[in-house]
């Protein structure tokens, strides 16, 4: 494929637009592609015409501007976990959480593993959102990110754009997108009560005449206040130097056993015969 499967209109670019940490983070990634020695575009893509080649930085723009906050997310729920089990030699870090923010843990931190060159934009722009659609955890990651940034942020229009494109897709059709909305919704809310238990760790944390909840027992699910995650421009700015350095780590990292089954290593081709449509928990 030699355009985006993705489209946004003038006026919704505008409102994009107006958000600071959008603005900072392209900038940021435009000075990364002219410091690069190599050619910004795959030889599949580089020769696509100049307008598509623009619409495929955007919509690479779009999504590392609302994927940096998942893997944010991730980073410090798992430094809480290692505060809060620092006296349990051994224990899974997603032992410190409790009902659906363990399971959104342990989600985040297997697909953030699995799909770590892609999430750091450190390929074609073109094959980067391609991939969007290459796997049914790839799309998920991606309506989780949009549903959490929230339509305050400007980036509402990004889901619609998702969906039109799950439904327009001759892999995926249109009967795939409800399911996956479904199931991004309640991935969205473990994230969201993930958020909660991170903040009332470290108060307890903080607090040493405060009793650490309990880690062995996972208690039925608490409906979690509605959040929004913020895309604040300074963090960004300075969480963004951390993403370099994290990447090694990364690298080494060892997913847990879960039931997450993940895609077939990216391919830059755009064909549907490397895609999975099968649909994980």
């Amino acid at each position: 494929m030699s355009i985006s499967p993705f489209r946004i209109s003038r006026q919704e670019l505008a409102s994009m637009e107006r958000n600071e940490a959008f603005r900072a983070m392209r900038e940021q990634l435009r000075r990364q592609e002219c410091g690069t020695e190599g050619p910004s575009f795959c030889s599949v893509h580089q020769h696509s015409s100049t307008t598509a080649q623009d619409s495929f930085r955007l919509h690479r723009d779009i999504i590392h501007t609302l994927l940096v906050p998942l893997f944010l997310i991730n980073h410090q729920a798992e430094r809480t976990a290692a505060r809060a089990l620092a006296s349990k030699k051994g224990a899974e870090p997603e032992r410190a959480f409790r009902g659906e923010a363990r399971s959104a843990f342990a989600w985040l931190h297997c697909i953030l593993t699995e799909e770590h060159d892609w999430y750091l934009t450190a390929r074609c722009p073109a094959c980067i959102v391609l991939h969007v659609l290459n796997s049914e955890p790839t799309i998920r990651f991606v309506t989780v990110a949009a549903q959490l940034a929230g339509a305050r942020s400007g980036f509402g229009c990004w889901l619609a754009a998702l969906e039109t494109a799950v439904r327009e897709d001759p892999f995926w059709g249109d009967a795939f997108w409800p399911d996956i909305e479904d199931r991004a919704s309640r991935l969205t809310d473990g994230v969201q009560q993930l958020v909660r238990q991170c903040h009332e760790l470290r108060t307890t944390l903080d607090n040493p005449s405060c009793p650490i909840p309990s880690l062995a027992k996972t208690p039925a699910p608490v409906a979690a206040p509605t959040c929004t995650i913020a895309l604040n421009p300074s963090s960004f700015a300075r969480k963004q130097v951390r993403l370099s350095r994290e990447e090694q780590r990364y690298r080494s990292s060892v997913a847990w056993n879960c039931s997450l089954e993940m895609r077939q290593p990216m391919t830059t081709t755009g064909t549907t015969q490397s895609r999975r449509r099968s649909l994980t928990s």
